[in-house]
């Protein structure tokens, strides 16, 4: 056991020999030309009022392209840690080469003054008792001087852990420590995605990357996508990812979107879970995602809408009038694609905190890029009609995703065969894990439209078998007085008594063991050993 332990350890640590008769290269994965090889998109600490920002650009020269990350991180105020940055491809839509011959990843960089927390991850695996947000595997770099200078960091996937803290990024078990954490074949074959971060420490940083390889791998590792069609369509197109903030399918400037859109880019990395345990899709006093208008392109269809982010709410406003050679009504939207959608597949509901500022009854709610089966090739989504839009006063809508259905008339938009005459045609589980497309819509109804949105959100949640506790816990405000007082008479009884009262007193409360979910947006470190705790986690 100890043999073969060790034997596959120094595979890790040792070059690849690779198959006989076979050469050996290192292999671009993306070098940043016209256009990348990749979307990328920057991504902030989204957890209780993080403060870190950080951009993604791809700047251009006479010679070649390159990479730029750059911003500030900063302590998330509540917490008193560092939060982070991150610059990424999406989880899907992007064609990686079989790297399972090769030796690890080069980054070619530089940077114009020291940082001591870069780094590098890929893969969407997460091991066995690990959070459910804390996925790829993570190996900490730094950039040597000369800074101004570029430089070949090489990081062999021996370095690479997929048991790392949450809160700071550090590796907790090592892959040469314990071959369970090392990359496995599946990722090496294909690496799903590549994120470059600043985590755990604070201060600016500006990290510009020339390309980014992997090194000695076999001379007949496939370089390129044979068949990028089919990876659009698969990947890319039908999940509605591939749109980033920079390169390959961006969206940006198609149909002017770019130039009328508002908020983020990034969307969140990780889902922000409320005091109440729902989980935050877009909150519109600091928008994460980006939303644009789209109106009816049909038949000379003269509909028209705007939407702007006014006193912390999202506001579509426009008219629906009927499509002139159709003499039927057109529509407007209001949506976002690409970024980041939290995994919601444990919620059963959205709730939308909104309101009309018009008796407008035509709005509607899509989510997601999936095409039913014998639907027209432009038909694409799961569709809802709102109802119940509170008019005038903001107030909560709750929309059981059973009420959603793939089956909807492209004229009206009104739901022809629901879910709960048909479950095919019910939200499936990799919509609910990634929407990639959320809209609001005005459509099959003329009149002018007036919506104000002030939050999006997924509601009655599981999060895990661990039920809520102490309230005071959750708002990361600390002990309560009742268990401070506890401790305090614990600490001057003699140690007997002390064991005894606070064992009972455990029981009282039910502890079972540490919460994974907790107010204000916080998911609680793995580490916590008990209810006295203090909140020093952050999710990044």
């Amino acid at each position: 056991m100890i043999l073969t332990r060790s034997l596959i350890i120094l595979s890790y640590l040792s070059p690849a020999v690779g198959s006989p008769g076979v050469g050996r290269k290192d292999v671009i994965i993306e070098s940043f030309g016209s256009p990348p090889s990749h979307e990328w998109i920057s991504i902030n600490d989204p957890v209780m009022g993080g403060q870190s920002s950080g951009t993604f650009t791809i700047e251009s020269s006479t010679d070649s392209n390159i990479g730029v990350f750059q911003g500030t991180v900063k302590d998330v105020p509540s917490l008193g840690a560092p939060g982070f940055i991150a610059a990424r491809t999406p989880r899907t839509g992007s064609w990686f080469p079989d790297l399972s011959s090769c030796d690890g990843l080069k980054l070619r960089v530089k940077t114009p003054k020291p940082y001591d927390g870069y780094r590098l991850s890929f893969g969407t695996n997460s091991p066995a008792g690990a959070m459910r947000y804390a996925r790829g595997y993570k190996a900490h770099f730094d950039v040597p001087e000369p800074l101004s200078e570029f430089h070949d960091i090489e990081l062999g996937f021996s370095k690479f852990s997929d048991n790392w803290d949450p809160r700071t990024g550090d590796i907790i078990i090592s892959c040469s420590e314990d071959e369970q954490f090392c990359p496995d074949d599946a990722t090496r074959k294909n690496l799903q995605q590549i994120e470059i971060m600043a985590e755990g420490v604070n201060g600016d940083i500006k990290l510009e990357i020339d390309s980014i390889s992997a090194t000695n791998c076999d001379d007949d590792v496939v370089e390129s996508d044979p068949n990028p069609e089919e990876t659009a369509k698969t990947n890319g197109s039908s999940s509605g990812r591939g749109r980033g903030q920079f390169g390959g399918r961006n969206y940006s400037g198609e149909f002017g979107r770019e130039e009328n859109s508002v908020g983020g880019y990034g969307g969140y990395t990780y889902p922000t879970i409320l005091p109440n345990g729902d989980i935050r899709i877009e909150s519109f006093n600091s928008p994460k995602h980006r939303w644009f208008p789209l109106n009816d392109p049909v038949m000379g269809g003269s509909s028209t809408s705007s939407v702007a982010v006014k006193n912390n709410v999202g506001v579509f406003d426009g008219e629906v009038v009927d499509v002139a050679r159709l003499d039927a009504p057109g529509f407007i939207k209001m949506e976002t694609r690409g970024g980041n959608f939290p995994d919601v597949s444990m919620c059963k509901a959205l709730k939308i905190n909104l309101r009309s500022m018009t008796e407008y009854t035509g709005i509607r709610v899509t989510l997601g890029r999936h095409h039913a089966d014998g639907a027209q090739p432009y038909v694409r989504g799961y569709k809802v009609h709102l109802k119940n839009v509170p008019t005038y006063d903001f107030g909560e809508v709750v929309v059981p995703f059973s009420d959603f259905s793939d089956n909807w008339d492209p004229r009206t938009g009104d739901i022809i065969v629901s879910c709960k005459t048909d479950k095919k045609h019910c939200v499936d589980h990799d919509t609910l894990v990634d929407f990639a497309t959320f809209s609001f819509m005005g459509e099959g109804v003329d009149g002018e439209v007036h919506l104000e949105v002030k939050s999006i959100d997924a509601t009655d949640c599981k999060h895990s078998a661990v039920e809520y506790q102490n309230a005071d816990i959750f708002k990361g405000e600390g002990l309560s007085p009742m268990i401070l007082t506890s401790a305090f008479v614990a600490f001057i009884v003699v140690g007997v008594l002390a064991f005894y009262a606070g064992k009972k007193y455990e029981r009282q409360l039910g502890y079972t063991g540490p919460p994974s979910v907790v107010g204000g947006g916080i998911s609680l470190p793995p580490s916590m050993d008990n209810a006295g705790s203090s909140l020093d986690g952050v999710i990044t």
